[in-house]
Parts: structure tokens; C-alpha cells; sequence
């Protein structure tokens, strides 16, 4: 990561809490939730997917600050200036997990080509090359309340 990279990330989370966000920001998110152990607000800019009432947001596998939510957490997420409360948990379980990256990658076809995934002679993306290639990754699945 260069110095430049590490200078963006600190810009991009003053963007997403400005009124800004809904006007620089298509593919990142604000995510804030309070650390169980310290009781500090964490917000971390991350991609997302939308989809109704759903969202799905890719994070490392184990890492501490995801971990709480594997058996499901409260947090606020925003995107493009609106704030949402929603229920969030890591998507553990394999069969569920396969949908949930076929739904994500199905509006992310970006994904397909970042993670370096061979195409079926169908054009679709083989799902056994998806699990492999993300298995160092975990799909936060976040239901809102609302819109």
C-alpha cells in the first residue's frame, strides 16, 4: 500500500460522513457500529451491493472488528447521505454462503474480473472458483429497516 493509498483512506471516511457522500460516492458505504470491548463508534468505508432491503458488504475473514458480527450485531450504515439501522451478521454457512456470492456477484460482475475468475463456456462464473478465490473473505449481510 503506498503512502497515497494510506492518505485516501482517512479522506474517504471525511467523505462519507459529509454531506458529500451521496454526490462522490457510488460503491462505498459508511459502516459504524460500537466496539463490544471498548465501547468506541468504529466506521469503516467499505464496497457494497443493494438490493431492497439488503445489503451485502465484503470483509475479512476472522478479522477482530468483523468478528462480533457473526452472531449478528446492530450498526448504521450509509450510503449516498442516507443513514440506515440494520441488523448485520457474517454469512457462515457454505450453501449460504454460495448464494449470497452469486447474488452479489451477479450485480457486481466487477468482482469477476478483481478476483480473477474463470468464466464457464456460458459466461457465468464457475461457483467453485468464486469459494476458493474468496476464501480468505467473508459476506456481511446487513437487513434494514425501512426503505
Amino acid at each position: 500500500m503506498s503512502i497515497l493509498d494510506d492518505l485516501k483512506l482517512p479522506l474517504r471516511k471525511i467523505i462519507l460522513e459529509s454531506p458529500l457522500h451521496g454526490l462522490l460516492s457510488e460503491d462505498h458505504a459508511l459502516v459504524s457500529f460500537t466496539d463490544h470491548l471498548t465501547g468506541k463508534r468504529l466506521s469503516f468505508s467499505v464496497p457494497y451491493q443493494k438490493e431492497h432491503r439488503i445489503i451485502r458488504v465484503i470483509c475479512p475473514k476472522g478479522d477482530k472488528y468483523w468478528k462480533k458480527f457473526t452472531f449478528g450485531s446492530p450498526l448504521r450504515i450509509t450510503i449516498r447521505g442516507i443513514h440506515y439501522q440494520g441488523w448485520a451478521e457474517i454469512i457462515d454457512n457454505p450453501e449460504e454462503a454460495q448464494k449470497e456470492w452469486r447474488a452479489l456477484i451477479k450485480t457486481k460482475l466487477e468482482l469477476v474480473t478483481q478476483l480473477n475468475i474463470p468464466l464457464s463456456e456460458e459466461g457465468e462464473p464457475d461457483m467453485k472458483e468464486i469459494l476458493t478465490k474468496t476464501s480468505s473473505l467473508d459476506i456481511l449481510r446487513i437487513e434494514v429497516s425501512g426503505k
